[in-house]
């Protein structure tokens, strides 16, 4: 089903020119290098999620059923370790990370929550499980990044405004407007840094029908505890902090459009706010580069982190669960009553 896929998405680009093609390239996380390679899966489905068919695959026309002319090279480029695919190599390529001696990050932001960070010396690299959260599921009013989503929040006067998506009527709430919504809530007082919501009440009105439950907030810090962690970690890991970090690249169709103070307000990101920034979809650009330059550049000494196996990843994971201790406004500016809210949520 994906080699179909890709072939029509292939022919699709090709129309008119599919016997001028010679070469194609082909990124994407370890599971798509795998499905679309032909590899057995089932070392990435247990401990320790570690394959031994991590390498370039490259594949003629003939053998993946694809109207191209047979001297014509596929390559699916090679993944990095883990959960940590061809997708982030590209990135790595697209970012420059590896062109100085400033230390640099790339973070992709989706279901697995990849990070790499280096220079030109060395890099290390690792996924964390972030679970469905930051892409909206899991959440129940949650739904993709399409009209009627609300894709960002902010406050006004005591109360939440929403940028609708189509401008129409919300129907529901997407990933960045799911973090906006608990950074407005922590500036306001309306959600407290453990994660519970103000006056014991059981979830946060956003903008009618559109409500914010108390067990959505608990799905974000999950997937926010987890990417800090693994941040933290890798940092630690080669003996720097967040502010030894020169440049912060947040990558991936959810990092491109997370607004980057909501991430640093619930405590997503740890670098200094002028350092980081949406830098787009690296996984196309770097494949882009890789089929001019018709090879892979050479990168330096590349480490796979597996954060499951490091002895103080669940302790720095509960760490990073807890939002940070700041609230900017005033508990009493936030136009609700928690009694109508417990009301709702009955």
């Amino acid at each position: 089903m994906i080699r179909t896929t890709l072939r029509q998405t292939v022919v699709k680009l090709a129309t008119g020119h599919e016997k001028e093609v010679r070469e194609v390239v082909l990124v994407g996380n370890t599971v798509m290098h795998h499905l679309s390679s032909g590899c057995e899966l089932e070392p990435l489905a247990q401990v320790p999620f570690a394959s031994p068919h991590l390498g370039e695959q490259r594949f003629e026309p003939r053998e993946l059923d694809w109207p191209l002319p047979q001297g014509c090279v596929i390559r699916f480029a090679r993944c990095l370790g883990g959960f940590v695919g061809a997708d982030i190599l590209a990135g790595i390529i697209a970012t420059g990370l590896t062109c100085g001696d400033d230390l640099v990050a790339l973070v992709d932001l989706g279901t697995n929550g990849e990070i790499a960070i280096g220079n030109r010396g060395a890099i290390v690299c690792a996924s964390t499980a972030a679970g469905p959260a930051l892409e909206a599921g899991a959440i129940r009013m949650g739904m993709r990044a399409a009209t009627g989503a609300i894709a960002h929040v902010s406050l006004r006067d005591g109360r939440m405004q929403a940028s609708v998506i189509g401008d129409v009527r919300p129907r529901g709430i997407c990933g960045s407007g799911l973090m906006d919504t608990v950074a407005v809530g922590l500036k306001s007082g309306a959600i407290l840094p453990s994660g519970r919501v103000a006056h014991g009440a059981k979830l946060v009105p956003i903008v009618d029908p559109v409500i914010l439950y108390q067990s959505d907030i608990r799905e974000l810090q999950l997937a926010k505890g987890a990417v800090a962690a693994g941040f933290k970690l890798l940092l630690r890991r080669i003996g720097a902090g967040s502010g030894d970090l020169k440049r912060v690249h947040l990558a991936g169709a959810f990092g491109n459009y997370v607004q980057i103070d909501s991430a640093l307000a619930i405590g997503l990101l740890m670098a200094p706010r002028k350092v980081i920034h949406a830098a787009g979809n690296t996984a196309l650009r770097g494949a882009k580069q890789m089929l001019l330059e018709r090879e892979e550049p050479a990168l330096p000494q590349l480490e796979h982190i597996s954060l499951a196996a490091e002895p103080d990843f669940q302790d720095e994971f509960a760490r990073c669960m807890a939002f940070p201790g700041i609230a900017f406004g005033n508990v009493r500016e936030w136009k609700y009553r928690a009694d109508a809210s417990n009301e709702l949520a009955g």
